[in-house]
């Protein structure tokens, strides 16, 4: 039963993070000239837009073709990302617009008030996740102390506090927050059998699926709360005999519903595969590179949820029918996150769509730490060694906001280079690109290829522009393609190439307007020793309107002129072509 005991120490744990994170992101986040506010950018720009298109345009049918995560049927377009963001973010969303609109800001969704209506909703949202994390643990058992201490170290420890003051927008801290709430509603249900929190349990259910449809496995959450397959069955008997059992059903599927009308509204249907150009490879999982590779892993990024993890142990020996729970729904999200054709989930700071699920790794750190605290020197190593990853923690967190660590594409190279480096020096240092294939069912044959001339070098000493693969024409219509460039070059003094890019521009052949353009630093990390030759391998991905005559190139950029030489450039082009316009 939920204890009655005011958790006074978790209070006081939750308002100092509050104060905290408030003060961090206006130091670190609002005044930080070199990185202007937005919270509408990428994936985020999708989630929001169906306000703008509602509320500013007045037509929530018209979605602009300009952004790649747009998509053309043959009966309007729609909007690749669900709709849940947007109807969380509704109330926030509906003070900026009265605020902007009574003190003469731009009216637009993305002047001023909107930005502070985003950021604050992803705050509020943040702590809500937070609360119910203390009141599952209060419902459970968890000692006051220690859910004071699991609670700022989930927040400033992981990357909670990044997707909660730097990416706003995005979809994981409004799952994160839906979640919690699940886990508590749905444990209070069990132990207590209240209606009213089996309704709140279905109906975060619908928000949960509205937000990412994949989350809807945390259901499995259920068979936490009881200790063995008796005692589930047992429930399950009595629950199927409750009427507001069904209704609740209804309740999830009228909240869910709600995607399915945006559709109509925007396509005349209501079913759409918004995901077809992203599939997965699931006879080939890449877990072990999700979880343990430079390029985002999970526990690399995130160590002290490795750590928490370990509370599996605690429950195993505590209650074996939980224990198969809590690793079954392990496995199937790894294995599901790990089977994604892009297992690194494109960029962020570590594996992002996990942090939808922190509040089920909190269960277990505090399952950990109730445990460690009866012998001192357990409870000693446990404790440095959160306060050792979350420090680490933060360091990549201050590293991804300040542009010293790249949001994709991270080898161990580049990890060594910059591991704890904080200065300005280390700003911009990193290049190269690895961005992963495409999904493709099967992979495509290279498209178009070029390749200087074997056994010839170019000297780019006091020379800006030079070697250029260019093509005259595509030969063929896409919106996606991926790029291999391989590439030799020696440096004449050390680190002579630290300002030589690698560019990619594709230009419409008839009005020569720039249709895209990319380019990444030549050195993957700037040089320690010279003049050895080195050899670079990369890859990036282009999502634009190709057309059949556009005329693409791939050229190094030498904006200093320096000294060094070109012994080896070719690139292949590979076309992967999807829901074309």
């Amino acid at each position: 039963m939920e204890s009655k005991i005011t958790y006074k120490y978790s209070n006081f744990s939750l308002l100092v993070i509050a104060v905290l994170a408030v003060v961090i992101s206006c130091i670190f986040k609002w005044s930080y000239a070199e990185n202007p506010i937005n919270f509408m950018g990428g994936d985020a720009e999708d989630y929001y837009s169906s306000l703008i298109s509602t509320f500013i345009n007045g037509d929530v049918a018209h979605q602009s073709r300009e952004v790649w995560f747009l998509i053309k049927t043959n009966t309007g377009t729609i909007n690749q990302h669900p709709v849940g963001v947007a109807v969380l973010l509704l109330p926030f969303f509906l003070l900026a617009y009265a605020y902007a609109s009574l003190f003469h800001f731009p009216v637009d969704g993305l002047s001023f008030p909107f930005q502070i209506a985003v950021g604050l909703a992803a705050f509020v949202y943040a702590m809500i996740g937070l609360i119910f994390i203390k009141k599952l643990f209060q419902l459970r058992g968890i000692s006051d102390k220690v859910t004071a201490l699991i609670l700022p170290l989930l927040f400033f420890g992981t990357n909670l506090m990044h997707y909660t003051l730097s990416e706003a927008g995005m979809s994981h801290i409004y799952s994160f927050s839906m979640i919690s709430v699940f886990l508590y509603q749905s444990a209070k249900f069990v132990q207590q059998r209240e209606n009213k929190n089996l309704l709140a349990a279905f109906a975060i259910v619908g928000l949960i699926i509205l937000l990412r449809p994949n989350n809807v496995f945390i259901v499995l959450g259920i068979f936490f709360w009881f200790s063995s397959l008796q005692e589930f069955k047992d429930f399950f008997r009595s629950l199927f005999k409750n009427k507001i059992f069904y209704f609740s059903f209804l309740l999830t599927a009228s909240i869910v519903f709600l995607q399915s009308l945006l559709w109509y509204f925007q396509s005349k249907q209501f079913f759409h595969q918004t995901y077809k150009a992203d599939g997965f490879y699931w006879l080939n999982p890449q877990v072990l590179k999700m979880l343990l590779g430079f390029d985002g892993g999970f526990f690399i990024y995130t160590p002290l949820c490795l750590l928490f993890l370990l509370g599996l142990i605690v429950v195993y020996r505590e209650n074996k029918f939980a224990f198969v729970a809590f690793s079954s729904l392990f496995v199937l999200v790894f294995y599901l996150f790990g089977s994604y054709c892009s297992y690194t989930f494109f960029d962020g700071l570590g594996i992002r769509v996990l942090v939808d699920y922190y509040a089920v790794f909190a269960l277990l750190g505090a399952k950990l730490f109730m445990q460690a605290q009866h012998t001192k020197w357990v409870i000693a190593t446990v404790l440095l060694f959160a306060v050792l990853f979350s420090f680490l923690s933060l360091i990549y967190t201050y590293q991804a906001n300040r542009s010293i660590m790249l949001r994709a594409g991270m080898t161990f190279t580049k990890w060594k280079y910059i591991f704890l480096k904080t200065g300005k020096d280390y700003q911009n240092c990193l290049g190269g690109s690895h961005e992963l294939k495409p999904y493709a069912a099967k992979q495509p044959l290279v498209s178009l290829s070029a390749e200087m001339p074997a056994n010839t070098s170019f000297d780019y000493t006091g020379k800006d522009f030079g070697l250029n693969m260019h093509f005259d024409s595509l030969g063929f219509n896409s919106n996606r393609i991926h790029v291999k460039v391989d590439c030799k070059r020696r440096e004449k003094t050390m680190n002579a190439a630290k300002d030589a890019f690698i560019c990619m521009s594709l230009e419409d052949k008839a009005t020569h307007k720039n249709k895209y353009y990319v380019q990444f630093k030549l050195n993957e990390v700037p040089s320690t020793t010279c003049c050895d030759e080195s050899d670079y391998h990369y890859s990036m991905n282009a999502s634009a309107d190709f057309k059949r005559d556009d005329l693409l190139s791939v050229y190094v950029w030498n904006i200093n002129k320096e000294a060094f030489l070109i012994n080896k450039f070719s690139v292949q082009i590979y076309n992967y072509n999807y829901h074309i316009n």
